[in-house]
Protein backbone atom coordinates (compact mmCIF):
# COMPACT_ATOMS: atom_id res chain seq x y z
CA UNK A 1 0.00 0.00 0.00
CA UNK A 2 1.28 3.52 -1.03
CA UNK A 3 2.27 6.07 1.64
CA UNK A 4 2.11 10.04 1.39
CA UNK A 5 5.45 10.17 2.13
CA UNK A 6 6.54 7.56 -0.45
CA UNK A 7 5.77 10.49 -2.87
CA UNK A 8 6.74 13.61 -0.15
CA UNK A 9 9.80 14.04 1.11
CA UNK A 10 9.39 13.75 5.44
CA UNK A 11 10.75 16.76 6.07
CA UNK A 12 8.30 18.67 3.48
CA UNK A 13 6.04 20.38 5.86
CA UNK A 14 8.67 21.31 7.99
CA UNK A 15 8.82 25.12 6.61
CA UNK A 16 5.29 25.06 7.37
CA UNK A 17 6.00 24.37 10.91
CA UNK A 18 9.38 26.98 11.35
CA UNK A 19 9.93 30.05 13.32
CA UNK A 20 10.02 31.17 9.52
CA UNK A 21 7.00 29.89 8.49
CA UNK A 22 5.26 33.31 7.42
CA UNK A 23 8.58 34.31 5.18
CA UNK A 24 8.58 31.09 3.58
CA UNK A 25 4.67 31.01 2.99
CA UNK A 26 5.13 34.26 1.11
CA UNK A 27 7.98 32.86 -0.44
CA UNK A 28 6.26 30.28 -1.58
CA UNK A 29 3.44 32.44 -3.13
CA UNK A 30 5.89 34.69 -5.08
CA UNK A 31 7.48 31.66 -6.58
CA UNK A 32 4.13 30.10 -7.23
CA UNK A 33 2.82 33.95 -9.01
CA UNK A 34 6.00 34.28 -10.63
CA UNK A 35 5.47 31.12 -13.00
CA UNK A 36 2.34 30.67 -13.00
CA UNK A 37 1.93 31.22 -16.54
CA UNK A 38 1.24 29.69 -20.06
CA UNK A 39 4.84 29.95 -21.46
CA UNK A 40 6.35 29.19 -17.99
CA UNK A 41 4.08 26.37 -16.85
CA UNK A 42 5.95 26.10 -13.15
CA UNK A 43 9.22 26.36 -14.74
CA UNK A 44 10.76 29.79 -14.49
CA UNK A 45 14.85 31.49 -14.70
CA UNK A 46 16.51 31.03 -11.33
CA UNK A 47 17.77 34.65 -11.51
CA UNK A 48 14.45 36.09 -12.74
CA UNK A 49 13.28 34.47 -9.49
CA UNK A 50 16.04 35.62 -7.11
CA UNK A 51 15.09 39.10 -8.11
CA UNK A 52 11.52 38.78 -7.14
CA UNK A 53 12.23 37.71 -3.97
CA UNK A 54 14.78 40.64 -3.29
CA UNK A 55 11.91 43.03 -3.72
CA UNK A 56 10.66 40.76 -1.24
CA UNK A 57 13.24 41.07 1.10
CA UNK A 58 14.03 44.44 0.57
CA UNK A 59 10.73 45.99 2.47
CA UNK A 60 12.38 43.10 5.27
CA UNK A 61 15.23 44.69 6.75
CA UNK A 62 15.53 42.80 10.20
CA UNK A 63 18.05 39.56 9.65
CA UNK A 64 17.27 36.05 8.78
CA UNK A 65 18.33 32.91 9.71
CA UNK A 66 17.91 29.72 8.39
CA UNK A 67 17.21 26.97 10.96
CA UNK A 68 20.57 24.67 11.52
CA UNK A 69 22.95 27.71 10.42
CA UNK A 70 24.75 29.65 12.50
CA UNK A 71 25.45 32.35 10.10
CA UNK A 72 23.52 35.65 9.43
CA UNK A 73 21.51 36.44 6.05
CA UNK A 74 22.09 39.99 5.72
CA UNK A 75 21.73 41.07 2.07
CA UNK A 76 18.19 40.61 0.18
CA UNK A 77 20.14 38.32 -2.27
CA UNK A 78 21.83 35.99 0.51
CA UNK A 79 17.71 35.80 2.09
CA UNK A 80 16.73 34.84 -1.47
CA UNK A 81 19.30 32.15 -2.21
CA UNK A 82 18.86 30.85 1.68
CA UNK A 83 14.53 30.40 1.15
CA UNK A 84 15.45 28.99 -2.00
CA UNK A 85 18.04 26.31 -0.94
CA UNK A 86 15.79 25.49 1.93
CA UNK A 87 13.12 24.83 -0.47
CA UNK A 88 15.25 22.63 -2.62
CA UNK A 89 16.66 20.94 0.45
CA UNK A 90 12.68 20.22 1.53
CA UNK A 91 11.42 18.86 -1.53
CA UNK A 92 9.10 22.10 -2.72
CA UNK A 93 11.13 22.85 -6.09
CA UNK A 94 14.46 21.51 -8.05
CA UNK A 95 16.75 22.83 -10.33
CA UNK A 96 17.29 22.00 -13.47
CA UNK A 97 20.37 22.98 -15.96
CA UNK A 98 19.74 24.56 -19.24
CA UNK A 99 22.69 24.99 -20.70
CA UNK A 100 24.61 28.52 -21.60
CA UNK A 101 24.95 29.11 -17.43
CA UNK A 102 21.64 29.26 -17.05
CA UNK A 103 19.24 27.11 -14.23
CA UNK A 104 15.54 26.89 -13.73
CA UNK A 105 13.79 26.39 -11.05
CA UNK A 106 10.75 23.48 -11.05
CA UNK A 107 7.96 23.37 -8.49
CA UNK A 108 6.62 19.87 -8.23
CA UNK A 109 2.93 18.70 -9.24
CA UNK A 110 2.42 17.87 -5.59
CA UNK A 111 3.85 21.37 -4.42
CA UNK A 112 2.06 22.99 -7.10
CA UNK A 113 -1.42 21.77 -5.41
CA UNK A 114 -0.35 21.96 -1.79
CA UNK A 115 0.50 25.92 -2.90
CA UNK A 116 -3.01 26.31 -4.58
CA UNK A 117 -4.98 24.88 -1.55
CA UNK A 118 -2.76 27.54 0.50
CA UNK A 119 -3.13 30.34 -1.34
CA UNK A 120 -7.34 29.36 -1.17
CA UNK A 121 -7.06 29.12 2.22
CA UNK A 122 -5.29 32.90 2.51
CA UNK A 123 -7.77 34.54 0.61
CA UNK A 124 -11.08 32.83 1.69
CA UNK A 125 -12.27 31.88 -1.32
CA UNK A 126 -15.32 29.65 -0.82
CA UNK A 127 -16.76 27.06 -3.30
CA UNK A 128 -19.31 28.78 -5.44
CA UNK A 129 -22.39 26.48 -5.15
CA UNK A 130 -23.27 27.49 -9.38
CA UNK A 131 -25.40 24.90 -11.51
CA UNK A 132 -23.81 21.46 -10.36
CA UNK A 133 -26.90 19.56 -10.42
CA UNK A 134 -28.37 21.39 -12.85
CA UNK A 135 -24.75 20.42 -14.79
CA UNK A 136 -25.25 16.70 -14.39
CA UNK A 137 -29.57 16.92 -15.51
CA UNK A 138 -27.95 18.67 -18.88
CA UNK A 139 -25.37 16.21 -19.32
CA UNK A 140 -27.41 12.78 -19.30
CA UNK A 141 -30.30 14.70 -21.13
CA UNK A 142 -27.44 14.75 -23.63
CA UNK A 143 -26.77 11.18 -23.87
CA UNK A 144 -26.17 9.36 -27.07
CA UNK A 145 -25.06 6.07 -27.69
CA UNK A 146 -21.48 7.33 -29.41
CA UNK A 147 -20.49 9.70 -26.69
CA UNK A 148 -22.39 7.70 -24.25
CA UNK A 149 -19.01 6.41 -22.40
CA UNK A 150 -17.82 10.30 -22.13
CA UNK A 151 -21.13 11.23 -21.15
CA UNK A 152 -21.31 8.99 -18.36
CA UNK A 153 -18.28 9.70 -17.03
CA UNK A 154 -18.59 13.10 -16.85
CA UNK A 155 -22.24 12.49 -14.77
CA UNK A 156 -20.36 10.27 -12.38
CA UNK A 157 -17.15 12.78 -11.60
CA UNK A 158 -19.62 15.92 -11.74
CA UNK A 159 -21.91 13.56 -8.97
CA UNK A 160 -18.64 13.28 -6.72
CA UNK A 161 -18.08 16.50 -6.92
CA UNK A 162 -21.23 18.01 -6.16
CA UNK A 163 -21.05 15.79 -3.29
CA UNK A 164 -17.41 16.97 -2.17
CA UNK A 165 -19.08 20.37 -2.45
CA UNK A 166 -22.06 20.11 -0.28
CA UNK A 167 -19.79 18.39 2.37
CA UNK A 168 -17.64 21.42 2.32
CA UNK A 169 -20.64 23.45 2.33
CA UNK A 170 -21.81 21.74 5.54
CA UNK A 171 -18.10 22.17 7.34
CA UNK A 172 -17.55 25.88 5.84
CA UNK A 173 -21.07 26.45 8.50
CA UNK A 174 -19.56 24.67 11.36
CA UNK A 175 -16.60 27.16 11.00
CA UNK A 176 -18.60 30.03 11.65
CA UNK A 177 -20.50 28.22 14.23
CA UNK A 178 -17.73 26.85 16.25
CA UNK A 179 -16.23 30.99 15.99
CA UNK A 180 -19.32 32.43 16.83
CA UNK A 181 -19.29 29.83 19.76
CA UNK A 182 -15.81 29.58 20.79
CA UNK A 183 -14.15 32.25 19.43
CA UNK A 184 -12.40 34.76 22.01
CA UNK A 185 -14.22 37.68 20.04
CA UNK A 186 -17.57 35.79 20.86
CA UNK A 187 -18.35 38.93 23.34
CA UNK A 188 -17.98 41.61 20.53
CA UNK A 189 -21.25 42.45 19.32
CA UNK A 190 -19.57 44.72 16.45
CA UNK A 191 -17.54 41.48 15.32
CA UNK A 192 -20.36 39.44 15.90
CA UNK A 193 -22.55 41.42 13.24
CA UNK A 194 -19.40 41.86 10.82
CA UNK A 195 -19.35 38.21 10.89
CA UNK A 196 -23.13 37.48 10.47
CA UNK A 197 -24.16 40.18 7.85
CA UNK A 198 -20.98 39.73 6.16
CA UNK A 199 -18.65 36.93 6.35
CA UNK A 200 -21.69 34.64 6.55
CA UNK A 201 -23.40 36.27 3.95
CA UNK A 202 -20.97 36.64 1.19
CA UNK A 203 -18.91 33.26 2.02
CA UNK A 204 -22.21 31.38 2.80
CA UNK A 205 -25.32 32.78 1.92
CA UNK A 206 -24.89 34.31 -0.83
CA UNK A 207 -22.26 31.65 -2.73
CA UNK A 208 -23.70 28.66 -2.08
CA UNK A 209 -27.22 28.07 -0.04
CA UNK A 210 -29.12 30.82 -1.92
CA UNK A 211 -28.19 29.14 -5.02
CA UNK A 212 -29.05 25.56 -3.83
CA UNK A 213 -32.03 26.69 -2.69
CA UNK A 214 -33.47 28.66 -5.33
CA UNK A 215 -32.03 27.87 -8.70
CA UNK A 216 -30.07 24.96 -8.48
CA UNK A 217 -32.52 22.88 -5.86
CA UNK A 218 -32.47 19.48 -5.58
CA UNK A 219 -36.18 18.80 -6.41
CA UNK A 220 -35.94 20.43 -9.51
CA UNK A 221 -33.75 18.33 -11.58
CA UNK A 222 -33.92 14.90 -9.23
CA UNK A 223 -37.05 13.53 -10.91
CA UNK A 224 -35.34 13.91 -14.39
CA UNK A 225 -31.89 12.52 -13.73
CA UNK A 226 -33.13 9.14 -12.14
CA UNK A 227 -35.28 8.87 -14.88
CA UNK A 228 -32.41 9.45 -17.36
CA UNK A 229 -30.26 6.92 -15.67
CA UNK A 230 -33.10 4.16 -15.51
CA UNK A 231 -33.63 4.27 -19.44
CA UNK A 232 -29.77 3.80 -20.12
CA UNK A 233 -29.87 1.08 -17.45
CA UNK A 234 -32.97 -0.74 -18.77
CA UNK A 235 -31.65 0.03 -22.66
CA UNK A 236 -29.82 -3.55 -23.27
CA UNK A 237 -28.33 -1.52 -26.49
CA UNK A 238 -26.45 0.80 -24.43
CA UNK A 239 -25.32 -1.08 -21.84
CA UNK A 240 -23.66 -3.06 -24.46
CA UNK A 241 -21.95 0.03 -26.22
CA UNK A 242 -21.05 1.33 -22.68
CA UNK A 243 -19.37 -1.78 -21.60
CA UNK A 244 -17.45 -2.16 -24.92
CA UNK A 245 -16.39 1.47 -24.82
CA UNK A 246 -15.07 0.60 -20.90
CA UNK A 247 -12.99 -2.61 -22.53
CA UNK A 248 -11.28 -0.41 -24.42
CA UNK A 249 -10.53 2.58 -22.53
CA UNK A 250 -9.88 1.04 -19.24
CA UNK A 251 -8.07 -1.87 -21.04
CA UNK A 252 -10.72 -4.47 -19.60
CA UNK A 253 -10.51 -7.88 -21.53
CA UNK A 254 -13.05 -9.69 -19.10
CA UNK A 255 -16.29 -8.47 -20.21
CA UNK A 256 -18.06 -8.65 -17.00
CA UNK A 257 -15.94 -6.66 -15.24
CA UNK A 258 -16.35 -4.31 -17.71
CA UNK A 259 -20.15 -4.10 -17.26
CA UNK A 260 -20.09 -4.77 -13.73
CA UNK A 261 -17.36 -1.10 -13.95
CA UNK A 262 -20.00 0.64 -16.06
CA UNK A 263 -23.02 -0.37 -13.87
CA UNK A 264 -21.42 0.92 -10.36
CA UNK A 265 -20.95 4.04 -12.29
CA UNK A 266 -24.92 4.44 -12.59
CA UNK A 267 -25.71 3.51 -9.17
CA UNK A 268 -23.16 5.66 -7.64
CA UNK A 269 -24.71 8.70 -9.58
CA UNK A 270 -28.87 7.08 -8.70
CA UNK A 271 -28.17 6.64 -4.99
CA UNK A 272 -25.96 9.53 -4.19
CA UNK A 273 -29.23 11.95 -5.86
CA UNK A 274 -31.44 9.75 -3.85
CA UNK A 275 -29.03 10.22 -0.79
CA UNK A 276 -28.54 13.99 -1.37
CA UNK A 277 -31.79 14.89 0.30
CA UNK A 278 -30.63 13.63 4.15
CA UNK A 279 -27.20 16.02 3.49
CA UNK A 280 -29.01 19.20 2.36
CA UNK A 281 -31.25 18.74 5.29
CA UNK A 282 -28.61 18.03 7.60
CA UNK A 283 -26.99 21.40 5.90
CA UNK A 284 -30.29 23.12 6.66
CA UNK A 285 -30.08 22.12 10.10
CA UNK A 286 -26.87 23.20 10.61
CA UNK A 287 -27.34 26.80 9.30
CA UNK A 288 -30.33 27.16 11.56
CA UNK A 289 -28.20 26.04 14.68
CA UNK A 290 -25.96 28.67 13.40
CA UNK A 291 -28.69 31.49 12.94
CA UNK A 292 -30.23 30.29 16.65
CA UNK A 293 -26.67 30.47 18.18
CA UNK A 294 -25.84 34.14 16.43
CA UNK A 295 -29.66 35.16 17.69
CA UNK A 296 -29.07 34.10 20.84
CA UNK A 297 -25.39 35.76 21.70
CA UNK A 298 -27.05 38.99 19.72
CA UNK A 299 -29.88 39.06 22.49
CA UNK A 300 -27.37 38.29 25.53
CA UNK A 301 -25.09 41.06 24.34
CA UNK A 302 -27.66 43.90 23.88
CA UNK A 303 -29.58 43.18 26.87
CA UNK A 304 -28.93 46.12 29.10
CA UNK A 305 -32.05 45.60 31.11
CA UNK A 306 -32.07 45.29 35.32
CA UNK A 307 -33.32 41.68 35.41
CA UNK A 308 -31.11 38.90 35.93
CA UNK A 309 -29.88 37.99 32.71
CA UNK A 310 -28.91 41.57 32.23
CA UNK A 311 -26.91 41.70 35.24
CA UNK A 312 -25.07 38.85 34.62
CA UNK A 313 -24.10 40.19 31.26
CA UNK A 314 -22.88 43.47 33.09
CA UNK A 315 -21.08 41.59 35.52
CA UNK A 316 -19.30 39.21 32.79
CA UNK A 317 -18.45 42.36 30.90
CA UNK A 318 -16.37 43.72 34.02
CA UNK A 319 -14.93 40.84 34.30
CA UNK A 320 -13.69 40.85 30.66
CA UNK A 321 -12.67 44.34 30.73
CA UNK A 322 -11.01 45.15 34.06
CA UNK A 323 -9.73 41.66 34.33
CA UNK A 324 -6.31 42.53 36.17
CA UNK A 325 -8.06 45.79 38.39
CA UNK A 326 -10.09 43.04 40.46
CA UNK A 327 -8.97 40.83 43.13
CA UNK A 328 -11.03 37.91 43.71
CA UNK A 329 -9.71 37.31 47.16
CA UNK A 330 -12.44 39.55 48.08
CA UNK A 331 -15.24 37.27 46.80
CA UNK A 332 -13.64 33.72 47.71
CA UNK A 333 -12.15 32.25 50.84
CA UNK A 334 -10.54 28.93 49.80
CA UNK A 335 -9.28 27.01 52.94
CA UNK A 336 -7.92 23.49 53.32
CA UNK A 337 -9.42 21.01 55.21
CA UNK A 338 -6.79 18.62 56.61
CA UNK A 339 -9.35 16.90 58.96
CA UNK A 340 -10.49 14.09 56.74
CA UNK A 341 -11.62 11.19 58.48
CA UNK A 342 -14.20 8.32 57.66
CA UNK A 343 -17.04 10.10 59.40
CA UNK A 344 -16.36 13.14 58.30
CA UNK A 345 -18.98 13.02 55.04
CA UNK A 346 -21.72 10.97 57.46
CA UNK A 347 -25.17 12.36 56.92
CA UNK A 348 -27.45 11.71 59.35
CA UNK A 349 -30.81 10.17 58.60
CA UNK A 350 -34.02 12.54 59.08
CA UNK A 351 -37.51 11.44 60.49
CA UNK A 352 -39.91 11.59 57.72
CA UNK A 353 -42.33 13.87 58.48
CA UNK A 354 -45.95 14.42 56.39
CA UNK A 355 -45.75 17.93 54.32
CA UNK A 356 -48.76 19.80 55.07
CA UNK A 357 -49.54 22.29 52.42
CA UNK A 358 -50.36 25.83 53.61
CA UNK A 359 -53.18 28.19 52.09
CA UNK A 360 -51.02 30.94 50.12
CA UNK A 361 -53.11 34.47 50.39
CA UNK A 362 -52.84 36.75 47.35
CA UNK A 363 -53.23 40.45 47.64
CA UNK A 364 -54.21 41.53 44.27
CA UNK A 365 -53.40 45.00 45.03
CA UNK A 366 -49.72 44.11 45.50
CA UNK A 367 -48.61 43.22 41.70
CA UNK A 368 -50.00 46.43 39.43
CA UNK A 369 -51.20 45.44 35.82
CA UNK A 370 -47.64 47.63 34.44
CA UNK A 371 -45.46 45.23 36.73
CA UNK A 372 -47.75 42.50 35.36
CA UNK A 373 -46.55 43.46 31.69
CA UNK A 374 -43.51 43.69 32.28
CA UNK A 375 -43.08 39.87 33.89
CA UNK A 376 -45.11 38.48 31.07
CA UNK A 377 -42.69 40.89 28.52
CA UNK A 378 -39.20 39.52 30.24
CA UNK A 379 -41.01 35.74 30.26
CA UNK A 380 -41.67 36.08 26.36
CA UNK A 381 -39.05 38.06 25.17
CA UNK A 382 -36.62 35.33 23.72
CA UNK A 383 -39.86 33.55 22.09
CA UNK A 384 -40.19 37.04 19.38
CA UNK A 385 -37.30 35.90 17.52
CA UNK A 386 -37.75 32.67 16.76
CA UNK A 387 -38.53 31.70 13.45
CA UNK A 388 -42.16 30.93 13.80
CA UNK A 389 -42.58 34.23 15.51
CA UNK A 390 -40.70 36.12 12.54
CA UNK A 391 -42.79 34.31 10.14
CA UNK A 392 -46.04 35.36 11.92
CA UNK A 393 -44.26 38.86 11.86
CA UNK A 394 -43.36 38.74 7.97
CA UNK A 395 -47.17 37.70 7.46
CA UNK A 396 -48.33 40.69 9.18
CA UNK A 397 -46.25 43.08 7.48
CA UNK A 398 -47.22 41.42 3.94
CA UNK A 399 -51.13 41.18 5.12
CA UNK A 400 -51.70 44.38 2.58
CA UNK A 401 -48.92 43.94 -0.44
CA UNK A 402 -47.41 40.40 -1.18
CA UNK A 403 -44.28 42.07 -1.15
CA UNK A 404 -41.98 44.85 0.91
CA UNK A 405 -38.65 46.40 0.99
CA UNK A 406 -36.74 46.17 3.69
CA UNK A 407 -36.46 49.81 3.85
CA UNK A 408 -40.13 49.69 4.11
CA UNK A 409 -40.10 47.55 7.35
CA UNK A 410 -39.98 49.34 10.72
CA UNK A 411 -36.54 49.82 11.68
CA UNK A 412 -37.15 52.40 14.97
CA UNK A 413 -35.87 50.69 17.74
CA UNK A 414 -33.20 47.93 18.11
CA UNK A 415 -35.52 45.37 17.87
CA UNK A 416 -36.25 46.43 14.93
CA UNK A 417 -33.10 45.52 13.46
CA UNK A 418 -32.45 42.43 15.26
CA UNK A 419 -36.05 41.66 13.78
CA UNK A 420 -34.91 42.45 9.93
CA UNK A 421 -31.68 40.78 10.39
CA UNK A 422 -33.56 37.16 11.68
CA UNK A 423 -36.03 37.68 8.84
CA UNK A 424 -33.31 37.95 5.97
CA UNK A 425 -31.35 34.74 8.33
CA UNK A 426 -34.85 32.67 8.10
CA UNK A 427 -35.87 33.37 4.57
CA UNK A 428 -34.40 29.72 3.39
CA UNK A 429 -35.38 27.67 5.96
CA UNK A 430 -37.84 25.04 5.64
CA UNK A 431 -41.30 26.46 7.59
CA UNK A 432 -41.43 29.83 6.63
CA UNK A 433 -44.21 31.60 4.28
CA UNK A 434 -41.85 33.86 2.86
CA UNK A 435 -38.57 34.88 0.71
CA UNK A 436 -36.19 37.08 0.43
CA UNK A 437 -34.71 38.67 -3.35
CA UNK A 438 -31.12 40.86 -2.77
CA UNK A 439 -31.73 44.33 -4.45
CA UNK A 440 -28.46 46.12 -5.89
CA UNK A 441 -28.58 49.58 -4.02
CA UNK A 442 -27.32 49.55 0.20
CA UNK A 443 -29.84 51.73 2.26
CA UNK A 444 -29.18 53.96 5.44
CA UNK A 445 -31.67 53.74 8.30
CA UNK A 446 -30.52 55.66 11.58
CA UNK A 447 -26.85 55.66 10.56
CA UNK A 448 -26.88 51.61 9.59
CA UNK A 449 -25.94 50.77 6.66
CA UNK A 450 -27.18 47.37 4.61
CA UNK A 451 -27.82 46.02 1.36
CA UNK A 452 -31.66 46.22 0.43
CA UNK A 453 -33.33 43.07 -0.21
CA UNK A 454 -37.01 42.48 -1.25
CA UNK A 455 -39.74 40.38 1.10
CA UNK A 456 -42.42 38.49 -0.26
CA UNK A 457 -45.17 35.57 0.07
CA UNK A 458 -43.74 32.28 -1.17
CA UNK A 459 -45.36 31.81 -4.65
CA UNK A 460 -45.35 35.15 -6.03
CA UNK A 461 -43.58 36.06 -8.67
CA UNK A 462 -41.71 39.37 -8.70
Amino acid sequence: MAHLFDTIPDTFFSVLSSPNKHIYVDCLFIIFDSIDTMEDAFQGDREFIIHKLQDYFEDKKEAFIVEGEQEIQTTSRQKSVSVINVFKKTGWLGEEELGDYRVSLNLFDYSIRIIEVLKSIKNNEQIEYTGEIYSVYSILKSFTIDEGHAILEQAYLKTNDILRRLKTLKANIYRFYHDITKNQEKNNLQRLLEKLLVDYKQNFFDSAYYNLKTKDSLPRYKRSILESLSKIYENDEHMEKLTESMMIISKQEDYNLAYLKVEARIRTIRDSFEGLDQLINEIDRKNEQYINAAASKILFLTNHSDDLEGILNRLFKIIIEDNNKIDYTQFFNLVSIRNLDDASMFNPRRQRVEAVAEEIFYDEDYITEELKREKIQNLTKHNIYSKVEINKYVLSLLQTDDSLEAIEAPLQTQQDFIRLILVFLYSKSIGVSYDIKLLTNNVTVNDITFQNFVIFKKGVSL
